[in-house]
């Protein structure tokens, strides 16, 4: 279980640090090839959902969305947490 809460923590700080990463991009190239390439992104898990029941709703729904600068974020953040657990 502690391995599996560190792969998600590395996921998050990564996913955080390649959105900071995205940023920096878009203000360094505002337009152009290299702005298209950042901000292509893949989407992919559960579409909300809405369970009626009539007395209670339910609305559940998880995407994820991984582009270029993301999956560099969790690399990095998963070379910084091989080092520092060595």
């Amino acid at each position: 279980m502690k391995n599996v809460l560190h792969v998600i923590v590395v996921v998050v700080v990564g996913s955080l640090l390649g959105m900071f990463i995205s940023k920096l991009l878009n203000m360094w190239f505002p337009a152009g090839q290299v702005n298209a390439l950042i901000n292509t992104a893949i989407n992919t898990g559960l579409n909300p959902t809405t369970v009626d029941l009539n007395l209670v709703e339910f609305t559940g729904g998880l995407v994820f969305k991984f582009n270029i600068s993301s999956i560099i974020g969790i690399f990095l953040s998963a070379v910084v947490y091989k080092q520092l657990v060595k």
